[in-house]
């Protein structure tokens, strides 16, 4: 009986150890399953950040390359602008030379037109019809004879008409009056203005 009583008390211990071990034990297993809920949340976590930061990266990598192509979309336009601006330089100087080209023949033109005209309109004065200069009325004689002025074909004196000028019509300059000289200088220097 004594030995049944030891081996039963013995069992008890034993039971009693064996509890405390499954006590521990489920202590320790629902430490770690504890753990490894965290731990499996954190790793779910981590994967949703991870594609979170995939996709930002790959919307990055998209402006990237949008704003790589508005560069070179910038660089031509930039390009283009420069070309634009030399050729309208360019443009605008040769418009001013045409300007220039064309006061000067329009001046030419007027000029031709009032030589064309004075030319027409100057008739050469017959020598014996004409008995007193045409500026001074002075008599002409042995001393004093008559000149014809090359421009408007009147009959002067030599004092009054002691001028010359290059005229369209002579290759070399020719006598002209007073009042032809002044009109001639006047037309010469409006049309180098």
């Amino acid at each position: 009986y004594q030995e049944c009583f030891i081996q039963k008390t013995a069992a008890k211990d034993t039971l009693m150890k064996l509890n405390d071990k499954i006590s521990d034990g489920e202590i320790h297993s629902s430490t770690i399953e504890t753990d490894l809920k965290i731990e499996r949340e954190w790793r779910q976590s981590l994967q949703e950040s991870s594609q979170r930061d995939k996709e930002a990266k790959a919307e990055l990598y998209m402006e990237v390359e949008n704003l790589k192509k508005i560069k070179e979309e910038y660089e031509a336009l930039k390009t283009s602008h420069e070309l634009l601006i030399s050729t309208v330089e360019n443009q605008e100087r040769t418009l001013e030379e045409l300007g220039a080209h064309l006061s000067e023949s329009k001046l030419k033109m007027v000029d031709l037109r009032d030589a064309s005209k004075t030319l027409r309109d100057a008739q050469w004065a017959p020598d014996k019809e004409a008995t007193n200069c045409m500026r001074c009325e002075k008599e002409f004689g042995i001393s004093r004879r008559r000149h014809h002025c090359r421009n408007c074909g009147n009959i002067f004196c030599s004092a009054c008409s002691d001028n010359t000028m290059p005229l369209p019509s002579s290759a070399r300059p020719v006598r002209v009056c007073d009042t032809c000289h002044t009109q001639l200088l006047q037309r010469y220097s409006n049309s180098e203005m």
